[in-house]
């Protein structure tokens, strides 16, 4: 008895089966065909912005390699690849400040620095990046309260370049002839970069401890 019930409910299934099948196989393969077309336009997707980026990086590497050539074409260059906002506009900015650098323009490297630090569409990273070197340019320039506006934002606990930073306002400080405040912003930062010794975490740029060593002597005189 108890395999005629099994064959009855296995008939029952397989008649549940058949009927679902006919009620909804167009949905089904019009799943199927969504998936299988949704696979193919992302490949496809992939496919074109490897292709792209690839393309971009070539042309990046060529405008490099002309501007290493050629250095007075670097705005040229180098500004054709910033305005084509591809993936590499924004090392391309950074390559710009340093072809200023190389040619001695050190207001133009201040000036597009300054704007990428301010640029709302550039990455935090690299805007605290560019605010940085923006500060230490600006004090090889004597303009001690452009550094310091530049870097103070930077300062706040948890900053990436909160150490650099506090570096360039002690320097700031310094430049503008308050000894006092500059002392007391290098014994401060002494004291950080000891207490990050101390926990392990050794995050400071290279150098900086001997700088802040330098400092602390020529206030202590």
């Amino acid at each position: 008895m108890a395999d005629i019930f099994e064959e009855v409910d296995e008939d029952l299934r397989r008649d549940t089966a058949a009927a679902l099948w006919a009620k909804y196989q167009n949905l089904v393969y019009g799943a199927v065909a969504l998936i299988i077309l949704g696979t193919a336009g992302v490949t496809g997707w992939q496919i074109y912005d490897r292709n792209a980026r690839e393309a971009a990086g070539t042309e990046y590497l060529g405008a490099l390699q002309r501007v290493s050539q050629d250095p007075k074409a670097a705005p040229e260059l180098l500004g054709q690849l910033i305005h084509a906002d591809g993936p590499f506009a924004n090392l391309a900015r950074f390559d710009l400040v340093h072809a200023s650098l190389q040619a001695g323009d050190k207001a133009k490297a201040l000036e597009l620095l300054t704007g990428m630090a301010s640029d709302p569409s550039f990455a935090a990273p690299l805007k605290g990046m560019a605010a940085l070197m923006g500060g230490y340019v600006a004090l090889d320039l004597g303009k001690a309260d452009a550094a310091l506006a530049l870097a103070q934002p930077l300062v706040a606990e948890g900053q990436p370049y909160r150490l650099s930073a506090i570096e360039i306002t002690g320097l700031a400080a310094f430049a503008s002839g308050d000894k006092a405040k500059a002392k007391e912003i290098f014994q401060g930062l002494d004291a950080a970069l000891k207490k990050e010794e101390e926990a392990g975490l050794d995050k400071a740029p290279a150098n900086l401890r001997n700088r802040v060593s330098i400092m602390l002597d020529r206030l202590a005189a």
